[in-house]
């Protein structure tokens, strides 16, 4: 499951003008084995294993050429403009059913690729993380903040998480990160992140989180750090003191979809199994509406699965 499916229920999605009317079956996130092949498809056959590329575009533009999908003026997102991957049987172009390794089962699957596809958009192509450099991210317990933990570790970073209690702290501390903030008990997280840089700051911010977050982010970074920022789930506008941006110097980057290079880079990650998707809990189909209840507990860790048998 994806935070995408709570926003399209909720019809918060944040392209409206382009999602489909409801009702729509929901799910951007999957994986299973392929049913059956259609005329002319060469590069697929009936029972292998792949994984969704929930990106839809049209496969001849330039853009789409050099893979960069979030540049296709036709881009749709399977689960938000057509019907999505929760249903036993989905029809999916063969260039967006990438073939997976065979160590990883279903459910891990299911919720790793998009989580870490884009955590790597995120924290590679986009924010230039290496080794050594001290990241922060904002919402560390979400599907897509526990990728990002896992990638920033093993790219070689320290990790500095947020999240909302005490029990997830100390959850994440032990899934890695370095140090956390409970933000819940702490309100200046921003002030207590310099704390724990000694003053400094971050050489880098993750925040997927949105307008309630966007200005203890930019608080947060060093002289000249970089801020990479996708998605609005708090909010879709901020208010920002522009002076702690030219001031410090910072850059602020914005991510939409990964590319499909990038893919690559991160599963033979998934494959040797350095590379662990953190999973809450798995539900069964009959159980969705349960599911999408732990998709918005403020309790939930890592992601949630739904095993359709």
């Amino acid at each position: 499951m994806n935070q995408a499916d709570i926003l399209v229920r909720e019809g918060r999605f944040v392209e409206k003008d382009r999602q489909q009317p409801l009702p729509i079956i929901l799910g951007v996130e999957g994986a299973g084995d392929i049913a059956a092949v259609g005329p002319g498809c060469d590069t697929h056959s009936v029972g292998d294993r792949v994984a969704v590329i929930p990106m839809l575009t049209c496969g001849t533009c330039e853009p789409c050429r050099k893979g960069l999908l979030s540049e296709c003026a036709d881009l749709r997102i399977v689960g938000e403009h057509v019907d999505g991957t929760c249903a036993q049987y989905m029809v999916l172009p063969a260039r967006n059913a990438i073939k997976v390794p065979d160590g990883p089962g279903y459910e891990a699957l299911s919720v790793s690729i998009v989580a870490y596809m884009t955590a790597w958009h995120m924290l590679k192509t986009r924010g230039d993380l290496t080794a050594g450099e001290t990241l922060l991210i904002v919402g560390g317990g979400s599907g897509m903040g526990s990728a990002a933990l896992q990638l920033a570790r093993a790219i070689g970073a320290r990790v500095i998480v947020t999240t909302g209690s005490d029990e997830k702290c100390r959850q994440l501390i032990e899934a890695g990160a370095d140090a956390a903030v409970n933000y819940t008990r702490v309100r200046d997280w921003d002030v207590e992140v310099r704390r724990l840089t000694g003053g400094r700051g971050v050489d880098i911010v993750h925040d997927t989180v949105g307008g309630a977050t966007f200005q203890k982010s930019i608080n947060a970074l060093r002289q000249r750090g970089r801020m990479v920022c996708m998605g609005s789930h708090s909010g879709r506008s901020a208010e920002v003191l522009l002076v702690s941006i030219h001031r410090n110097e910072v850059d602020i980057r914005g991510c939409h979809t990964a590319h499909m290079s990038e893919i690559d880079e991160f599963l033979p990650l998934l494959a040797d199994g350095s590379l662990r998707p953190i999973l809450d809990a798995t539900f069964s189909l009959e159980q969705v509406r349960e599911a999408h209840l732990r998709l918005a507990s403020p309790e939930r860790l890592g992601k949630i699965a739904i095993s359709i048998g």
